[in-house]
């Protein structure tokens, strides 16, 4: 079952679309914006993931990141955070 991302012309709203078949997505016959319900999407080539590294990240994704860095901090001793940002294990009596 593929996912693909497609855009709208009209609103430029960009948003995934689960096929069913293989079949189905190679049919030709786009989804339909669930926006503006425009019939004329355009598939557009997916972002590739990085999964050991940090670099593949888009700007809301790191975003995302930082942000749970942020909820983290509420709980989390800063110098464990400044610990694990630079690699090493927290020490245990800290």
């Amino acid at each position: 079952m593929p996912v693909y991302e497609y855009t709208c012309p009209v609103c430029s709203i960009r948003f995934a679309h689960l096929w069913k078949t293989m079949a189905a997505a190679s049919a030709g016959n786009n989804p339909a914006c669930p926006e503006c319900c425009h019939p004329d999407t355009k598939r557009v080539v997916s972002q590739l993931a990085v999964l050991d590294s940090i670099g593949g990240l888009t700007p809301g994704e790191v975003n995302q990141v930082k942000a749970a860095e942020e909820r983290a901090a509420s709980f989390t001793p800063r110098e464990h955070i400044d610990q694990l940002r630079a690699g090493r294990a927290p020490s245990e009596g800290a």
